[in-house]
């Protein structure tokens, strides 16, 4: 018989390479500390349905918003029948259109007549003294202490407040009250002077201060009442147009409370 060879393994020697193949306690605890962390969360795609959700509020919002159309004002039968007499294309004389108002005027009561400018120039201002007044007495008033009492308790019974310079002090505790009514002194309007009693004289006959609209080149005066007489409204009408100058009117409109307007020959 042949002979057997037999292979000898040395366990030691084996446990070694082992032991160095997978590393000591210390290298496997540095390996651990090396590793990079992960702390990121991932982020989770957001679903279809939750954009079309979103789109489609977004929708009803823009509905929600939407302005309302405007409805227009009916006139009455009345105020139509009275607007067919008056021409559109014509511009009529002072005289005629006074004449004519009083035909288109159907109210009730002692109505004011109206003058309304349009401009060809910006932030007019002035004083008007109408002839025969507008037939609506204000009442003017001079600054004084006892001026002040009733506006510390909030009571106004004035139409006009004139002042001196020397009481604009006292008077600037009281500018939101008296500001927000235009009733505040100020030189622009001319209610602060040194002689109030000739200005309120003044203002008591008839005078009127006028000023353009802020935002528009626009005028709106009252110069007098329907119970005037022709000749008095015409004076009235003349003297208002003077002062404004026709140069500085583009359009003029008569009217009054409740009534069309009548467009009128200015130059």
């Amino acid at each position: 018989m042949g002979k057997k060879k037999l292979a000898v393994i040395d366990l030691a020697s084996d446990e070694k390479v082992k032991y160095k193949a997978s590393g000591t306690r210390d290298q496997k605890l540095r390996k651990k500390k090396d590793k990079p962390v992960e702390t990121a969360v991932p982020i989770k795609p957001v679903k279809e349905p939750l954009l079309k959700k979103t789109a489609k509020s977004k929708k009803t919002i823009k509905k929600k918003t939407k302005t309302k159309k405007r409805v227009k004002h009916s006139r009455s039968k009345r105020f139509l029948e009275a607007k067919k007499l008056i021409d559109k294309s014509k511009t009529y004389p002072l005289n005629q259109a006074i004449k004519l108002l009083r035909q288109v005027s159907q109210v009730n009561f002692d109505a004011s007549v109206e003058l309304h400018c349009n401009l060809s120039i910006d932030k007019l201002a002035g004083e008007l003294e109408l002839p025969h007044g507008t037939g609506k007495t204000q009442k003017v008033e001079i600054a004084s202490d006892k001026t002040l009492g009733k506006l510390k308790d909030s009571l106004i019974d004035f139409d006009v407040l004139i002042a001196e310079p020397t009481m604009m002090p006292k008077l600037a505790k009281y500018a939101k009250l008296l500001g927000p009514k235009g009733l505040m002194p100020n030189p622009k309007a001319g209610t602060i002077t040194d002689k109030p009693q000739e200005l309120k004289k003044k203002l008591s006959k008839g005078a009127v201060r006028f000023k353009s609209e802020p935002k528009a080149p626009l005028i709106h005066l009252v110069i007098g009442k329907l119970s005037f007489k022709d000749k008095q409204l015409e004076d009235n009408l003349k003297t208002a147009i003077q002062t404004i100058k026709p140069k500085n009117i583009s359009a003029c409109h008569l009217c009054s409370s409740m009534s069309p307007s009548i467009k009128l020959a200015v130059k």
